[in-house]
């Protein structure tokens, strides 16, 4: 700020101004025009030194003041933050003491009914042990009464089965009778007619082929074919026997090394002692004749898949071994029961179609003949109305 205004603005200035004189603003005392620039020069020196001293106090006074300003905000700040972290804490202690209150009301509260829920839940587990118990005891009975209903069964079975015993015995011993009174040779020509008849109309693409009579060997040897080509050869004893006699697998295991066959089964309702169905001797196989069809159809398809394998004799020796131990065990006999089951079925079905569409036929011949007559009868009509014949059909024939 500059203070030559204010001394050009004096009242002496003006005075000396007024007057034409200069006079010395300080001692008022006239000077000469030079000099008074003298003095108003120190005056605007003396002017600027105040001023800039002027301008350093403000200088100063405000940083001072906004020292100060900044200081007393800090403080303000921090008194705020403590203020704001007093209150959180205060806020965090009755929170606490709150969710404590809380925490106490609610476990008087539900104190009694979780005492109640114990109480209910006891009761209950003691409700299903003695249902439980209950249940184990009623099973207990209706088992024991199965048991004794199975028994009762099981016995009234066992009666019937000894009485159908005893009923197929005596048929036994008088089929028995009856095939004493015929030769031997009889007997063997029947059974041998029977078994190569059910061979051929079973497998009809191998070679089957009967043995001449008086010719020593086997009666019937089957030849397994697969496209054109023989995969082996089984040959068959088919002689009914009363007895059985274990010179007869004997020979035909050797009638079986002459023909060189893979197979040899004799064919017979006569077992040797504890034996029957299905019995290996001597390294044939002794069949049933009810079990000849389904057995030679899985030695067939054997002997057919050790030749697509080209198996060596050793490795085939070693799987008919197996064959043969697997066809003679309990899991083989349940399982030609289970086929006998099946095909007893099967018949059974086939049985009741034939007869159902005997009636089926029955009925469609009855009701061809009723059409047959309505159209004779509408025909005469329209005879006699054209004058070409008699209602009673005696014209019909010209």
């Amino acid at each position: 700020m500059s203070l030559l205004p204010l001394l050009i603005g004096s009242e002496t200035v003006r005075h000396a101004i007024a007057a034409d004189e200069l006079l010395c603003p300080t001692c008022d005392q006239p000077v000469t025009p030079q000099k008074f620039e003298e003095i108003q020069a120190r005056e605007r020196e003396r002017a600027a030194i105040v001023e800039h001293e002027l301008e350093d106090r403000f200088a100063r006074a405000m940083a001072e003041g906004e020292a100060a300003r900044k200081a007393e905000i800090e403080s303000i700040r921090k008194e705020a933050a403590a203020a704001v972290e007093q209150a959180n804490h205060d806020a965090a202690v009755r929170e606490a003491s709150i969710r404590e209150e809380a925490a106490k009301s609610i476990r008087a509260e539900i104190t009694p009914k979780l005492a109640e829920l114990e109480e209910s839940k006891r009761l209950a587990e003691q409700r299903v042990k003695e249902v439980t118990e209950n249940q184990d005891k009623r099973l207990q009975e209706q088992r024991e009464a199965l048991e004794s209903a199975h028994k009762e069964a099981l016995n009234a079975e066992k009666a019937n089965a000894f009485s159908h015993n005893q009923k197929l015995e005596e048929k036994v011993e008088q089929l028995q009778r009856q095939l004493q009174e015929k030769t031997a040779h009889e007997l063997g020509e029947g059974a041998e007619i029977n078994l190569f008849e059910e061979l051929k109309r079973a497998f009809p693409h191998n070679q089957i082929a009967r043995v001449g009579k008086g010719v020593s060997g086997a009666d019937i040897i089957h030849r397994i074919m697969m496209n054109r080509r023989a995969c082996g050869t089984i040959i068959y004893d088919s002689k009914n026997r009363a007895r059985w006699a274990d010179e007869y697998a004997a020979k035909l295991r050797r009638d079986q090394l002459a023909e060189n066959a893979e197979h040899a089964i004799p064919c017979t309702a006569a077992f040797p002692k504890k034996a029957r169905q299905i019995y290996v001797q001597d390294g044939v196989i002794l069949l049933n004749p009810a079990r000849v069809i389904a057995m030679v159809s899985i030695l067939r398809g054997l002997m057919v898949q050790a030749q697509v394998l080209r198996l060596s004799n050793e490795e085939r020796s070693e799987k008919t071994a197996r064959v043969y131990a697997l066809i003679t065990s309990e899991r083989a006999t349940k399982f030609f029961q289970q086929h006998e089951a099946f095909t007893d079925k099967m018949l059974e079905i086939e049985v009741k179609e034939t007869r159902a569409h005997q009636i089926t036929w029955k009925n469609r011949g009855e009701l061809i003949k009723g059409q047959q007559k309505l159209f004779l009868d509408f025909w005469m009509e329209i005879e006699h109305i054209l004058g070409t014949g008699d209602v009673d059909g005696s014209n019909l024939d010209e």
